[in-house]
């Protein structure tokens, strides 16, 4: 990578969007604690604020949010064109007044993936799949620009899916309604009247890229820090 492009993916903290998603990871002596936080701001070449999540968030991993314990974050930038952004820093400081704040140092070199149609995304998202005017309640367990895997009890479902058109039907931020359109191209008999639906989508990857910016669980699979 030239300096041109390490120069320019730094300047893409500063595009993020202040409330945005991201996903930050904590590394701990023994493990390692994901979750999901806000980003704040940063100041070009000083620091990154984010949001402090709860203890009950946190849980085990709240005694290590402190000064010099090295996370990763990775987001999902409101203008990066599927874009995602990487990076891992040293936490410089912790405030509780006037509000509980995480500051990083700003990162001297930030990881760039685009987000590409056959990249699989594990997620634990619950969903409603619409497939010949019957519903049901289900979990989306991975997704791509392409399409997804839905797990979902069969009971009130038509009996051959294969080859049905269909609706996912999800709830964003802030109540936010999402749907997604496509056509079940694979179905796996699961136990206890579960199936796994493999759903081929139409082209929406604005609307898929929506969903990962609400639901931004692990995006590991798309590079090594």
């Amino acid at each position: 990578m030239t300096i041109q492009e390490l120069a320019e993916n730094r300047l893409q903290v500063l595009q993020m969007r202040a409330g945005s998603i991201v996903d930050m990871e904590i590394v701990l002596p023994a493990n390692r604690k994901r979750i999901k936080t806000e980003f704040v701001g940063a100041l070009e070449n000083q620091f990154i604020i984010l949001n402090h999540p709860s203890h009950q968030r946190l849980g085990a991993a709240m005694d290590y949010v402190k000064e010099g314990t090295e996370v990763i974050v990775r987001a999902l930038p409101e203008e990066g064109d599927g874009q995602i952004i990487a990076f891992k820093e040293t936490i410089k400081s912790v405030t509780t007044h006037p509000a509980r704040l995480i500051y990083l140092y700003y990162p001297n070199e930030v990881q760039t993936y685009k987000l590409r149609a056959q990249t699989r995304i594990p997620t634990l998202i619950p969903a409603v799949l619409n497939v010949e005017g019957k519903s049901e309640v289900g979990v989306i367990k991975d997704i791509s620009l392409a399409g997804l895997m839905f797990d979902v009890q069969k009971t009130h479902l038509p009996e051959e899916l294969k080859e049905l058109s269909c609706e996912i039907l999800i709830e964003g931020k802030d109540a936010r309604k999402l749907t997604l359109v496509g056509k079940v191209c694979r179905v796996k008999e699961n136990q206890e009247d579960i199936v796994s639906l493999g759903i081929h989508l139409d082209s929406q990857d604005k609307q898929v890229q929506a969903i990962l910016k609400d639901y931004l669980i692990d995006i590991s699979v798309l590079g090594n820090e």
